[in-house]
């Protein structure tokens, strides 16, 4: 039920020129398909069944070449086996120094090399006798001394037969370690009518091998032998695991020769095979089904083509007759994205009267209507930044007249005092230095170098050490690479003014303020410290708290005017790029650290933007 319901949402959410794709196909495919599969399933049947025979008889001709290999053997070994010299080796085999027998000896390795001589692939003839001695031509290798054949099992195993055997694959361990074929007899002596010895002839594997390579079953199809319970008769680069899962050897069990298809790897293997009448082995031919079908593929091919040539002209028709249809509503999505976008410059061109049309119409009015209130929206907002920019404006002329009054004030009664009781120079100097001061703070510009700033500074320092004669001294250390920047008006004479007003109170001695501007790493750092009496942690956090206001009481007597003035105005036109930490201990002094991230470079005037 649920996937029925997502199906049918699927299709009623797609766009009109899909459905109508689908419809089309669905009409002009399903009875392409259906005679296609129909056609597709009884040609299928019919090419099985022929590929079938075809595949046991190429198994078929495999065998016949085994087997007439064997026939071959057999008049080899009746050969061997009644000849006179190696009747009298199995009669004689006890006594080795009898002069006979060595002369039968030698007879039997001149035959063993003559038949070794007209076959290729041969190993070695090997007469071995019950009572232990053994004759062989070795194709040149010595035989190991005293080998005992009755310790390997296939010797056991031909031991038991007695007509000629072809057997499979076995290491030659008695001559050179590799492995061989062995086409095997068991020989009687005719004059006691008994066995005495075993016949074999040892052939390399390549002679079974090659009685299949040149049958080819596609390009991965092979043929292999195996033995009645599912053993290789030669070792092959293919995995016949297959064989022993889900019991498949009974599919070759009590049968000459048949077919059937199975999945090996999962892949469909069309198998057949053949039992050779003189070895009773099976000659099994595995080829994966499509390799063979190429009529079958012939014929896919044609249905593929005639479907896809279907689903062209299908495609081309209901494309046409969609584009008709949707053409207008697509117009319509591309200018209704071009409004999204914040253009309402657009209209769409009226082609007809009927409901598209009419949707049309109405989009054109309310695109019309959006860019008349877009215009209202935007003149409104023009104000009400206009205003933003009037009361940053108040609001930055406000902070910079927080000069502190007590200041000028205590430097105009020192003026006095020292015109009235000294009569000294001094009058100039201090007169001098509040004249630059008064000058640098009303000069138009927000902005100055920083040269300028430091000039400033030290024409405030040099007032003060006038009025406090021998209470603190002074170091101003500025990298000379930074004068030439441009830094904002008013920032390091609040900042020292806070220290020569609360940093020495009820303190004995000589205090120390510096002052640093240092490039550290790209950014412009500010440090001011003193060694004063310091600020407890509590007021300390208070101060902390009132840095980070974005609108501080200026009216409020605890309020640090001087710092909360240069963070507020240095935060305004530097933004993120600036920072401020405070850190003080008690009888220990205070250290005030300003930072602007940038560089000699690039620290130039930020402003609000």
């Amino acid at each position: 039920m649920n996937t029925h319901n997502g199906i049918t949402g699927l299709f009623r959410n797609m766009n009109m020129k899909n459905k109508l794709l689908i419809v089309f196909f669905l009409i002009g495919l399903l009875p392409i398909l259906f005679f296609a599969l129909i056609f597709y399933r009884d040609s299928t049947k019919a090419f099985e069944v022929e590929l079938s025979k075809y595949t046991v008889e190429i198994a078929k001709q495999v065998g016949e070449r085994l087997d007439s290999f064997v026939q071959e053997m057999e008049r080899v070994g009746n050969i061997v086996r009644f000849d006179p010299d190696v009747q009298t080796i199995l009669h004689d085999s006890q006594d080795p120094t009898e002069p006979a027998l060595v002369y039968s000896i030698r007879s039997t390795r001149d035959l063993f090399d003559n038949i070794g001589n007209l076959r290729s692939h041969l190993k070695g003839i090997f007469l071995i006798t019950d009572s232990g001695l053994l004759v062989y031509n070795g194709a040149g290798e010595v035989a190991k001394r005293n080998y005992s054949f009755e310790q390997d099992d296939w010797y056991w195993q031909i031991k038991q037969k007695e007509l000629f055997h072809l057997n499979p694959v076995h290491p030659q361990t008695y001559l050179k370690d590799e492995p061989v074929v062995t086409f095997s007899a068991r020989l009687m002596d005719n004059r006691e009518f008994r066995t005495k010895g075993t016949l074999l002839f040892d052939f390399s594997p390549k002679i079974i091998r090659e009685m299949s390579e040149t049958i080819q079953l596609g390009s991965t199809g092979y043929v292999f032998m195996m033995t009645e319970d599912g053993r290789y008769v030669i070792p092959t680069e293919q995995s016949l695991s297959w064989l022993q899962e889900d019991n498949r050897l009974q599919f070759f069990q009590g049968k000459t020769s048949g077919h059937f298809q199975m999945k090996i790897d999962g892949q469909m293997m069309l198998v057949g095979f053949y039992t050779s009448s003189q070895t009773g082995w099976k000659i099994v031919g595995v080829v994966p089904f499509s390799e063979l079908a190429t009529e079958m593929q012939s014929i896919r091919v044609g249905i593929v083509l005639v479907g896809l040539a279907a689903i062209i002209v299908i495609f081309i028709l209901s494309t046409a007759l969609s584009r008709m249809i949707t053409r207008p509503l697509k117009d319509l999505e591309q200018n209704m994205r071009v409004v999204e976008k914040g253009d309402f410059n657009v209209s769409l061109t009226l082609r007809s009267h009927d409901e598209i049309g009419r949707l049309s119409n109405q989009f054109n009015r309310m695109v019309a209507e959006l860019n008349r209130m877009k215009d209202e929206v935007y003149m409104a907002e023009v104000r009400e930044y206009r205003h933003q920019l009037l009361r940053k404006n108040s609001e930055m002329k406000a902070l910079q007249a927080q000069i502190n009054p007590h200041f000028l004030y205590n430097t105009l009664n020192v003026i006095v005092c020292i015109a009235e009781v000294y009569d000294v120079d001094d009058i100039v100097s201090v007169s001098q230095a509040l004249s630059h001061m008064f000058k640098y703070s009303i000069s138009g510009s927000s902005i100055t170098t920083m040269e300028e700033e430091i000039d400033h500074l030290n024409a405030y320092l040099s007032i003060v050490q006038v009025r406090f004669p021998n209470k603190f001294t002074v170091r101003v250390h500025v990298d000379p690479e930074l004068l030439p920047n441009k830094i904002l008006k008013l920032i390091c004479q609040p900042i020292v003014e806070n220290s020569v007003t609360h940093a020495f109170q009820g303190r004995e001695g000589i205090g120390e303020i510096s002052i640093a501007v240092r490039n550290e790493g790209g950014d412009i750092v500010f440090r001011f410290e003193d060694n004063g009496i310091g600020i407890d942690e509590y007021r300390l956090r208070e101060i902390h708290a009132q840095l980070q206001e974005d609108e501080p009481n200026f009216l409020d007597p605890n309020e640090h005017i001087g710092l909360v003035n240069v963070r507020l105005r240095l935060q305004m036109y530097y933004r993120e790029k600036f920072s401020m930490n405070i850190w003080s201990r008690i009888n220990e002094g205070t250290c005030v650290e300003m930072r602007i991230a940038g560089g000699i470079d690039t620290v130039q005037y930020v402003g609000r933007g």
